[in-house]
This record gives structure tokens, sequence and C-alpha cells, in this order.
């Protein structure tokens, strides 16, 4: 080998041991400096308490914070400051981050926590545990649900179900999903009332051959299920072209099964008048009217002028719109006689508030008719005893005062005690009865009466068929007195 080659050869060894130890010397540092960095410098670092968390609306919220500490190496871990930012809203859910900080030797280190606020809390319902209610009838009771956000929550959000005969499920949620159920228990009472079915008009009705018949209707109330009028059937039918009786039932059902029923009986008869009546059995009726004229004086007129029937008017002013049916009464053929002014029974205080009140009464018969008349019938009757109120034995000195003034009183012997009932056919068969066992028959009625209006047409077909005839009363005809008690 030449010595030029020698030399070229040791240069390269040199050349590639100058690299590795550069190479070395390069690792060395950078391995010092990692070394310095994790085992000699110091370092900021923070750490959050606790995590994230998740906690319920209007709960509370306690902040563990966070811990930061500077150090390392060769100086000692101390703890320095942490700013925290952010906030947590209890009253709203939603997710809210916390940011903790910490600055140090130009170091900072940050760290985050997220709060998640929910709201898991169900609405309240009150409504009550049960409810009562009749067959047929839909359960009513008051309801309402609540919400610890929501508030009051309206009706038309909350569902309720009937859950079969026997339960209603009241069903809520909230604006976050949370949903509340609640069971109302049904508690199906016991209705045994029938409804009260009452018959307008009454239970009878008479009604001339050819007239029309139209049936004045009726009402269906129950306590329970209110109005049922419109649930009422009618069986029967009435023939106003064939004489005789027909009968209308009436029926109504409440849910519960309860039936009401009730009947009317409408008798067609034929038109009788005096004039056209049959044989005369030697009977005689006085048909008296007491405590008139009223609204139903001249509609009993028109009654009793279609059956050619007279009558005996005891008048009062006590409806002073009327007086002009007494002089039309007197026109037509009745009796006019005095029964007093004013009915109040105060005139019995002493004769002289009788006969003061007596007079007044006389001057109004005189100007409607255009005479006195000379009958008249005590208020109450002569028997009366409301008269030992005001003045004791002043009706024995009136019934000798009345007569020696040329008056005649006249009581009754037939009573259809108009006054104590408001049913038609308890006065009809009242007169019908009382006639029955006498030839004279004054009959005492009140043409303030309803009822008597009513009863009135079929009392004439009854006394016209069966051969009755018809009188009014005077000082001459047959007087009825009754014994005097006070």
């Amino acid at each position: 080998m030449s010595m030029k080659n020698a030399n070229k050869g040791s240069r390269k060894k040199v050349i590639i041991l100058a690299s590795v130890c550069a190479a070395v010397l390069c690792l060395a540092a950078v391995f010092g400096l990692v070394a310095y960095n994790v085992w000699v410098a110091p370092s900021l670092s923070m750490s959050v308490m606790g995590g994230d968390e998740c906690i319920e609306v209007f709960s509370q919220f306690d902040d563990q914070g966070a811990e930061a500490y500077y150090g390392g190496g060769f100086i000692e871990k101390r703890p320095v400051d942490v700013s925290v930012k952010g906030d947590v809203d209890l009253t709203k859910p939603g997710k809210y981050t916390i940011e903790y900080e910490s600055t140090y030797n130009d170091k900072t280190v940050t760290a985050h926590r997220v709060v998640e606020v929910v709201d898991t809390t169900p609405p309240v319902i009150e409504a009550p545990d049960e409810v009562s209610v009749y067959p047929g009838k839909e359960p009513v009771f008051d309801y309402k649900a609540t919400d610890n956000l929501d508030g009051v929550i309206p009706n038309d959000r909350i569902k309720v179900l009937a859950h079969g005969d026997s339960e209603i499920l009241i069903s809520v949620t909230d604006a976050n999903g949370n949903q509340a159920n609640k069971t109302v228990s049904i508690i199906t009472l016991t209705d045994s009332d029938a409804p009260v079915l009452t018959l307008n008009g009454g239970d009878y009705m008479s009604v001339r051959k050819d007239l029309p018949f139209t049936d004045p209707g009726f009402t269906a109330v129950d306590a329970v299920y209110g109005d049922l009028t419109s649930q009422v059937t009618v069986e029967g039918e009435v023939d106003v072209n064939s004489i005789g009786s027909y009968v209308l039932t009436y029926t109504v059902t409440d849910p519960a099964g309860n039936v009401a029923t009730a009947t009317r009986t409408v008798v067609i008869y034929p038109h009788l008048t005096a004039s056209t009546a049959g044989p005369a059995n030697g009977k005689t009726v006085y048909l008296t009217f007491d405590d008139g004229p009223c609204a139903l004086t001249g509609p009993i007129l028109d009654i009793l002028a279609e059956y050619e029937v007279k009558a005996t008017f005891f008048v009062t002013a006590q409806s002073t719109g009327y007086l002009n049916d007494i002089g039309r009464a007197y026109r037509e053929g009745h009796a006019i006689g005095v029964h007093t002014l004013t009915h109040n029974f105060a005139i019995y205080s002493s004769t002289a508030d009788y006969f003061n009140d007596l007079s007044a009464m006389e001057e109004i018969v005189k100007e409607q008719t255009g005479s006195y008349t000379d009958i008249i019938r005590f208020p109450g009757g002569s028997s009366n005893t409301v008269s030992r109120g005001y003045c004791l034995g002043i009706m024995t000195t009136l019934v000798q005062m009345v007569e020696e003034q040329g008056y005649s009183y006249h009581d009754w012997n037939v009573g259809s005690n108009d006054t104590g009932t408001t049913d038609p056919e308890v006065i009809y068969q009242n007169v019908i009865g009382g006639i029955q066992g006498q030839d004279a028959s004054v009959v005492l009625m009140h043409d303030i009466k309803y009822a008597t209006y009513q009863a009135l047409p079929r009392i004439l077909d009854y006394c016209l068929e069966n051969g009755y005839s018809f009188g009014v009363l005077s000082s001459s005809g047959p007087v009825i007195h009754h014994g005097v008690n006070n």
C-alpha cells in the first residue's frame, strides 16, 4: 500500500469518529434538556375537585372549586390562586360551564367543570280520591295540576281518561317530559226516586162533542237528571166525535230506570142546555159564587150563558178592574147579592163597621145594576167564628139587624171546598155528592178559583143530564141559615 492511500484511510476514520462524537453530544444535550424540564424545572398544574356534576333544578350547588400548584424539581410545590368564571342558573335546566384559571411566573393553566341542571320532578295533581255519580251521569269533579317550573298547568294539557266504569285516570306531562298520573275511583250511587210527572191542566178534562181537544201538556223533572219533559211518552187517543171517557197515559223513565206514570181522563160530553135537558127530577140547584168579580168572572159567565143556566153572585170590590162584570151578570139574568166591600174580617169589629162596609158595596151594586139588592152573604157565613177575634157576640146581633133592615142573608148546604183544593175533580165530586140528597141545593163556590172554572162545565153537564133544574136566590126563595156561633 502506498503512503498516499494510507493517509486517506486515516482521515476517513477521523471523520467518522468526529461524527459519532457530535451525535452523542447532541443526544446528551437533548436528554439533558428533557431531564431538566422533567426533573429539575418548576411547573404550574391544576386539578378540578369533584369533576362534572348533574343537579336538580331549584336544588343547591356547592362548587368544590379547583386547586393549582407551582413547583417541581429542586423547587417545592406550593399552591397558587385560582380564579373562577361562569355561573349556574338553578331555576333553568341546561348545561353550564365553570372555568378555573391560574397564572404564575408567566405560566397559565386552565380547567373546566360542566354543571348540568335537570328537571326530573313530575307535576302534582290535585283531585279527589273518589267521586260519586248516578247511573247515566258524567262524573263531575274539580282537578288541577301544578309544576315546579311550569306553575299551574292549563286544563287543556291535562288528560282525563275513563278506565271502565270504576276508575278515571288523570295524566299530565310538564314541559320537560315529566309525567304524573292519578287514579280517581268512581262510586256509583243508587237512584231509587222516580221523576215527578205533572200534568198541566190537571188529570181531568171535559170537552164538548165536536170541539177540538188540545193536550195542555206536562212536565217531568227528576231530582238527579233534571228536566226529562222531552222524554215523556203519551199513550191513548181522544175521539172528539164520540161521546165517552178517554184515558191518556203519560210515562217517563229516568236513566236509572225509575218510572213515573200519570193518567188524564178526557170526557167528551154532549152539549145540553137548560132548555134542551131531559125531564126534570123535581130538584133545584142554586149555584152561588163568592168573592168576585175578577178575571175569571167573565169566562164563568160565558159558560153559564152557553148552558142557559142562571146563578147568584155575592160580590166584592176586591178587584176594581172587573166591577163591570157585576152589571153584565145582572143584565144576563143572574142574581146579585152583597158579600163585602173589602173581604176584610175587621168589618166584624163593630156593627157600625159592618154596615159601613155593606152600604159602600151597595152603592157599587146600584151603580152597576141600577138598583140596590136585598140579599147578602156574610164573609165566612153566619156560622163563622173568626168574628170572635174582633167582637164577641157580633154575629148574633148582625143576623137580627140585617133582617130588620130588609135584607135576607144566605148561607149554603153544599160546599165545593174550592178554597181547599186546586183539583177540579175534587170540586166536581164534592158538588155532585152534596146535591144528591137534597131537593134544594145551595152550592158555595168562588169565581176567583181557576179549578172552579175548570170543574163548572162538568157540574152543569151532570145536573142537566140527571134532571136537575137551576135557580137564583132571592129574599122570597129558599133560604139556608147556619147556626150562629158567635
